[in-house]
């Protein structure tokens, strides 16, 4: 008996876009279907992400576009008869792949067979999954190559991904160029720091468009009186922005109708935009990835 689990992943990364010393890698999961539960889904998150950290060359988490796609094929489901009751057995094909979602590149790839055991197919799956050891040799070592990979494509390819960037930035799709330079990791060599010194220049003009749109939003509101939605989006406007001055006149001229418990209230809840977190809001909202995977019956 062979068949595929028909998934649906969608993967949004974190809003978290910093660069850390540490390389991270995040999981793109399935939902829930008839063939794999919610429980059992927690259960390969929880035994894939203690591998990761386990790896000792990278961590759990998604301050880059870098993920592991996991895909589970049930190989084999045979029933072995007891006294008391019958027990099944299931084989599952574990296949995991090293990608990068803004591109859909793939760095490495293991296989691997899992058997599980239980009174039913379903906890024979949960079984097999739990026995997924955070000291598989095997998989730490294809987690190791995967980022030496990673690190080898962009030492190669950097002039062709900053060519990318600076393209993207001419014709002022500011999210995506941003975005493609973060996803450099820190490799040692001199790419990333050029990655982060373009980003500020691009965040220049990033921050031109942001604050024009999001005064045109804060007027709208103001026409309808919505005052608290205005300063809302006011506040959202980084302080270096060239027409920062049209955002102070703006939050003179409504600050005194809004009652002063709740302008205290939205004080302490906006904050000045951070701009990696709010470019990457941006672009990854507009572009997150849905994974297919088709049912097979065998």
């Amino acid at each position: 008996m062979k068949k595929l689990l028909l998934t649906l992943a969608v993967f949004l990364p974190s809003l978290c876009y910093s660069q850390n010393l540490d390389f991270t890698l995040g999981l793109i999961l399935p939902e829930p279907s008839q063939n794999l539960n919610e429980a059992q889904i927690i259960k390969l998150e929880s035994k894939l992400s203690n591998l990761i950290n386990n790896s000792g060359v990278v961590t759990y988490g998604y301050n880059n576009d870098f993920v592991i796609l996991p895909i589970v094929n049930i190989d084999d489901v045979s029933i072995v008869q007891g006294g008391l009751e019958n027990l099944t057995i299931t084989t599952l094909d574990l296949t995991l792949n090293i990608k990068q979602i803004s591109t859909n590149k793939s760095f490495n790839i293991i296989s691997k067979k899992i058997k599980g055991s239980g009174k039913t197919e379903q906890l024979a799956i949960t079984n097999a999954f739990s026995l997924i050891k955070a000291s598989d040799k095997n998989i730490l070592d294809f987690i190791s190559k995967g980022k030496e990979n990673i690190y080898k494509y962009f030492n190669q390819n950097c002039s062709k991904i900053m060519s990318k960037a600076s393209n993207l930035y001419a014709i002022q799709d500011f999210e995506q160029a941003i975005s493609i330079l973060q996803s450099i990791p820190e490799t040692g060599k001199n790419c990333y720091k050029e990655a982060q010194k373009n980003a500020l220049i691009y965040y220049k003009g990033y921050q031109s468009k942001l604050c024009k749109e999001n005064i045109s939003k804060a007027k709208s509101q103001i026409a309808i009186k919505n005052y608290e939605n205005a300063l809302s989006y006011l506040n959202m406007i980084d302080v270096t922005s060239t027409c920062y001055s049209e955002v102070e006149r703006l939050t003179n001229q409504i600050s005194y109708k809004i009652d002063n418990n709740n302008k205290k209230e939205l004080d302490l809840e906006i904050r000045r935009i951070n701009a990696i977190k709010e470019i990457a809001k941006a672009y990854y909202l507009n572009s997150s990835k849905t994974v297919r995977y088709n049912i097979i019956v065998r």
